[in-house]
């Protein structure tokens, strides 16, 4: 009986909330629609003269060298680049990289980054870590139909 009581009260004053003259709901306006193209923020260069990198390993005939704009890596925003070159250690400028990032006590779900290259060799990319911890990169290298990967395990510290 009680229950019945208090469900008819919050019937009421909703009621009277919403068609109370201060609430009167104006018809809704659409957006304006942009015709101009989304203005995309480039990412300043990793100086490799500065960074120090997070490891080197090989991929296939492929090596790869990890760097970060802080070591170690950061909670947090953070620019990621890779230096790919070939058996004859020339750089790899035909590729598409991807980086499959993970924390590797606990999984956060999918989150792919995919460096854009900035000439010779080098490839880099935006990473934000959730937390400090134990994380892991996979870089996926793809040319000429094949994919090779290395993976480089980390700490990222508080900032």
């Amino acid at each position: 009986m009680l229950r019945k009581l208090f469900l008819g009260l919050v019937v009421v004053v909703l009621t009277a909330c919403a068609v109370s003259p201060g609430n009167q709901l104006a018809p809704s306006t659409p957006a304006p629609v942009s015709t101009s193209p989304p203005t995309v923020q480039a990412l300043p260069t990793l100086d490799y003269t500065q960074a120090a990198p997070l490891g080197s390993k090989q991929a296939g005939d492929l090596a790869v060298s990890l760097y970060c704009d802080h070591n170690p890596p950061i909670q947090g925003a953070n620019i990621f680049g890779v230096f790919v070159a070939d058996a004859n250690n020339q750089p790899v400028t035909d590729a598409k990289i991807t980086y499959d990032i993970d924390m590797t006590n606990m999984s956060h779900g999918q989150y792919i980054v995919e460096p854009t290259s900035t000439g010779a060799g080098h490839y880099q990319g935006k990473v934000s870590f959730l937390m400090p911890g134990p994380w892991r990169i996979i870089v996926a290298i793809e040319r000429s139909g094949q994919t090779s990967k290395t993976r480089f395990d980390f700490k990222v510290k508080s900032n």
